[in-house]
């Protein structure tokens, strides 16, 4: 069941792409071994629409995306609180967030891990080039085939006070 602020402020195609462009960090949940999620914040870039994460090849996380590849991938951002009126409870989070489902699938071609590492040192760091080749092997690149897609915001109401914190 959908949820009504899902309805009325859902992201478009257009805005979560600019959105998942603008961020650096989100979070990768995987499935763990005990049955418990796992849920790792990690850097990701996008490249041509598809999201693409490195990190070590050792680790819980790994070894749950080796046992069971399904992902639940979130990124949000929030950019403070609204002031809806007089009540302690009359106070909303202004934020956007993106959830992305989908299966994980490693990256293997040595080119596209270097272009990968590349765009998210330059999102993270811009203005830094190179690479020693001699460290691209050894990173883990995974990217996330997309099963499905969901975004939404609240966004202040004209005339309400935004307190950013």
């Amino acid at each position: 069941m959908m949820q009504p602020n899902m309805k009325k402020n859902s992201m478009k195609e257009k805005e979560i792409s600019e959105f998942l462009n603008r961020i650096d960090v989100g979070v990768i949940s995987t499935n763990g071994e005990d049955g418990y999620p796992y849920a790792a914040p990690v850097n990701y870039v996008m490249m041509d629409g598809i999201v693409y994460i490195h990190g070590r090849r050792l680790g819980e996380k790994i070894e749950n995306l080796k046992r069971d590849p399904r992902v639940c991938f979130t990124v949000w951002e929030r950019t403070g609180y609204e002031n809806c009126g007089v009540a302690a409870c009359d106070t909303t989070t202004v934020y956007e967030s993106v959830i992305i489902r989908g299966k994980v699938k490693m990256v293997d071609d040595q080119e596209t891990k270097k272009k990968m590492l590349l765009k998210v040192v330059d999102k993270l760091m811009p203005g830094k080039t190179g690479m020693d080749d001699a460290k691209i092997p050894p990173t883990a690149v995974y990217r996330i085939e997309t099963e499905s897609v969901t975004g939404k915001y609240h966004r202040p109401l004209a005339g309400n006070e935004v307190c950013k914190k």
